[in-house]
């Protein structure tokens, strides 16, 4: 009966001791397998939500050299030079050359400069002018004037052999700047009396009451420092 019972006692053991081991094996695969998962994941290139936008790419144009119209642009460089540049369409050099004939290949090229400071420029009254000889190829050009604070005028035209001068552009008029301060100075800035009073009255904390109204006299009876001399009657 002893007998009996250690077999049996052995034979337990034994089921317990495969099913551990069974249990181990199983254990041992998955955390092989997660491993190698693992592994594959950190292999892989992290993906993010964030959308990306993924624009074309932008077609850079240079600007047109030519936009087939007559104009004529002056502008200031500083006080003493200017710069213009102007466009001549094929048309406008072809009717000038069918109405000049052969004095049209003859003529100078000529940028004329007008003085026109404090005038209403017509074409004929400028204060002055001077005449630049310029090449058939060019389209630009800096004019140096040396006359700062003075309004200025360029026409582009043809001076012909017998000493006419054809006009083919005209361009905007400019003003070149002062090189340093004015020389004119206004000593007449006034304040008119009841302003002058109500603003002395607030340096003095008595509020924006007008004058003559609950203020010292000795407010009342100020005014401003700076006045105009009276004029002589003539």
């Amino acid at each position: 009966m002893k007998k009996l019972r250690r077999v049996k006692k052995v034979k337990r053991v034994l089921k317990k001791a495969k099913r551990i081991s069974r249990i181990k094996k199983i254990t041992r695969k998955k955390t092989v397998q997660f491993s190698q998962t693992q592994t594959a994941k950190a292999s892989e290139p992290v993906k993010t939500s964030i959308p990306v936008n993924v624009s074309a790419p932008v077609r850079q144009e240079d600007l047109p050299v030519k936009y087939d119209r007559d104009k004529m642009v002056l502008q200031v460089r500083d006080p003493r030079w200017l710069h213009t540049y102007w466009e001549i369409r094929e048309d406008t050099l072809t009717k000038f050359k069918n109405e000049l004939k052969d004095e049209f290949y003859k003529a100078r090229r000529i940028l004329r400069v007008y003085d026109v400071s404090h005038i209403i420029f017509d074409g004929n009254n400028a204060h002055r002018f001077f005449d630049l000889q310029i090449n058939e190829y060019a389209d630009n050009w800096y004019i140096e004037v040396g006359g700062p604070g003075r309004s200025w005028c360029v026409d582009y035209g043809l001076l012909l052999s017998d000493g006419r001068f054809i006009t083919i552009l005209r361009s905007n008029t400019v003003e070149t700047p002062l090189e340093g301060p004015s020389c004119i100075t206004d000593e007449e800035w006034m304040i008119p009396d009841d302003m002058f009073a109500r603003l002395y009255g607030i340096g003095f904390g008595l509020g924006s009451s007008p004058v003559g109204k609950g203020w010292p006299p000795f407010v009342s009876s100020v005014s401003s420092p700076i006045k105009k001399a009276p004029r002589k009657k003539a």
